[in-house]
């Protein structure tokens, strides 16, 4: 999302302290509020260990001190999503932007930061483009994904650039020996999917092979192109491959891998009539040796992943292919020490090689960074502190760190707060770009505060988190006053603006009448410091509602989301939208079922990105089989 920004209409607007005394008081009353921890549609009870990685080793939600929001592969396999972004939406926090469909372009936000503020992993690999520094969540197949992960607020002391607005972890399938899954889909717009992942044994050891297959014929994505009425289709087949082998009673072997390729017709708004496709080839492997003991675990890990796009259009234009491939090379060497039952640390060192292909004065860099995070237990207070040095090669260097404190007020309520710092390094093209790079950006950076409120008390789980995040140094594209030889304007990447974005987010998860409850709402003050305007391409308020119920071999999932208006520019406002999704299950025994689900129902006209439709009304028809 873009950093322009322009004043909304404060008619029947709400501040945010007004905000958050009404939150405040539906929390008191309802008696929702709990472990932001996490964040799955079942009930859990309340004496199952959640581990979360945000500290990079798994750890139980009590000992996390960031808001970490979760959803595990039995409510994705509910909700039947056709991409990534269908998945984090229903989070609270997480706002989307789409240039169409499950195939089109994605954008991702957190609590109102910019879509490449966000630091994305795959099984612990960074990925995305290294050009753009966004990731293609369209190339992504929901449906090898085992569980996400999503950390709220700077986390750059313990990951490192772009983690400004917070992370998203992915973790693919894994299965055990003799486990195994396929399944079936067909749907509008002749959607075919295929699916297959079995577990394998060997020794001490096992490995998860999986397999996704879709298709789809798509739509006319782009409203105003009348040269342009085609459908937009796509197709995408994703290969991932996940294993360990213990080789004795210390040390453990890990080895995992992704591959993603596939083609998406899109429409160009500044190329009509053109043949709009671009081909991506996606890969990573990852390569670890852990060694653990009762107090020290030592994780030694090796992985490249690779970020490739091949846009290409008809013979008529002058460049009928444009190439961009990012190639990332990583060594990530992780330590965790219990000191005493009260005190851990953690620490350790990264470094990758970014490389990229392109006519750019410099193709390639390596970036160092030297972590150290400790965390103390004193009675009903938990504090913890985190420490980095990063070096950029040919830009900067930052110290970033975190700083928290958690109070356990009663068994129920607990109270924590945190600031820390995050940056985001520039990318390649704002760089190098040829012609129009400036190689004297510096870093953008980050500082940000938050409290949250958490409550947990039997199936009823909630939080309140407020939380401010001031981002400096911001890069745009401005005129530098100089023309062209044609007379142009010539207009360069600067560090020219501020943001400060406050809000108030809410999560609350409960049963009632043998129906299970989820409820995200979050509130977002979004503004340009420079010119005192609000955002663009942010809501102000966001919600998602969804109401499960299962009886006998019935299963049953209501979602509701509603997008307030964005700003889109030059005095245009995007409509606030409401989408409604249902999906119902049949298990006709342990191992098969049916699933029929249903977008959009009410045929809502949904445009997240100016003159991008969304899909109307779809259906889908799935048959899959599990032995566990």
């Amino acid at each position: 999302m873009g950093t322009l920004s322009i004043k909304e209409s404060n008619k029947g607007s709400i501040k945010l302290s007004q905000v958050a005394l009404l939150v405040s008081s539906i929390i008191s009353l309802s008696s929702y509020s709990a472990m932001a921890e996490d964040v799955t549609a079942n009930a859990v009870d309340v004496d199952e260990k959640i581990t979360v990685t945000g500290s990079r080793f798994d750890r139980t939600a009590d000992q996390q001190l960031t808001v970490i929001n979760t959803i595990e592969r039995e409510e994705i396999a509910r909700l039947n999503p056709k991409s990534v972004a269908d998945v984090l939406e229903t989070l609270p926090g997480v706002s989307i932007s789409r240039n169409g469909g499950a195939g089109q372009a994605t954008s991702v936000s957190v609590r109102g930061s910019n879509s490449n503020h966000v630091l994305v992993l795959i099984d612990g690999v960074k990925v995305g483009s290294a050009t753009l520094g966004t990731v293609s969540f369209n190339t992504l197949s929901p449906e090898n994904i085992e569980r996400i992960e999503v950390l709220k607020g700077p986390r750059a002391s313990v990951w490192g650039s772009d983690a400004i607005g917070g992370v998203i972890q992915i973790f693919t399938r894994q299965l055990k020996d003799g486990e195994w899954f396929a399944g079936a889909e067909y749907g509008s717009n002749d959607y075919i999917r295929g699916s297959f992942g079995t577990g394998m044994s060997h020794g001490k050891g096992s490995t998860t092979l999986a397999v996704n297959h879709e298709q789809s014929d798509g739509y006319d994505v782009y409203n105003g192109a009348p040269v342009e009425n085609d459908d937009d289709g796509y197709n995408r087949t994703s290969l991932s491959l996940k294993g360990s082998q213990q080789i004795n009673q210390n040390w453990q072997a890990l080895w995992n891998g992704q591959y993603d390729k596939g083609n998406t017709q899109y429409d160009d708004i500044y190329a009509f009539g053109s043949a709009d496709e671009s081909d991506f080839d996606n890969y990573l492997w990852n390569l670890a040796a852990q060694y653990s003991n009762e107090q020290f675990t030592s994780k030694l890990a090796l992985s490249q992943s690779s970020d490739a796009n091949e846009n290409f259009r008809g013979d008529d234009i002058t460049v009928p292919v444009s190439v961009f491939e990012t190639k990332r090379d990583q060594i990530n060497w992780s330590n965790q020490y219990l000191a005493a039952n009260d005190l851990t640390f953690i620490g350790g060192i990264d470094w990758s090689n970014e490389a990229v292909k392109g006519d750019y004065a410099q193709d390639e860099r390596d970036i160092f960074g030297a972590y150290i995070l400790a965390q103390k237990q004193w009675s009903q207070l938990l504090a913890e502190v985190a420490v980095r040095y990063d070096d950029v090669e040919n830009i900067d260097s930052e110290v970033s760190y975190n700083a928290s404190l958690a109070y356990q007020l009663t068994e129920e309520w607990r109270l924590a707060a945190s600031t820390g710092t995050a940056f985001k390094a520039p990318t390649f093209n704002d760089l190098y770009w040829p012609g129009s790079g400036n190689p004297d950006l510096i870093s953008e950076t980050a500082k940000s505060y938050d409290l949250t409120l958490h409550y947990q008390a039997n199936d009823i789980h909630a939080y309140i988190s407020v939380f401010k995040n001031t981002i400096d140094n911001l890069i745009a594209w401005v005129p530098t006053g100089e023309k062209d030889d044609y007379g142009f304007d010539i207009w360069k990447p600067a560090n020219i603006n501020q943001a400060e974005i406050s809000g108030v987010e809410l999560f609350t998860k409960f049963g009632l009448f043998g129906f299970d409850n989820q409820l995200a709402y979050t509130y977002l003050e979004p503004e340009n410091k420079k010119t005192g305007e609000m955002l663009i391409g942010r809501s102000v308020e966001e919600l998602n509602y969804s109401l499960s119920y299962q009886w006998q071999s019935f299963d049953f999932l209501a979602n509701y989301h509603y997008q307030g208006k964005r700003y889109a520019g030059y005095d245009l406002y995007l409509e606030a939208y409401h989408k409604l999704d249902l999906s119902i299950g049949y298990h006709l025994d342990d191992a098969w079922s049916l699933r029929l689900k249903a977008n959009n129902l009410f045929d809502e006209e949904i445009i997240s990105a100016q003159n991008y439709f969304s899909p109307g009304r779809e259906f889908f028809f799935s048959v899959s089989y599990q032995a566990f």
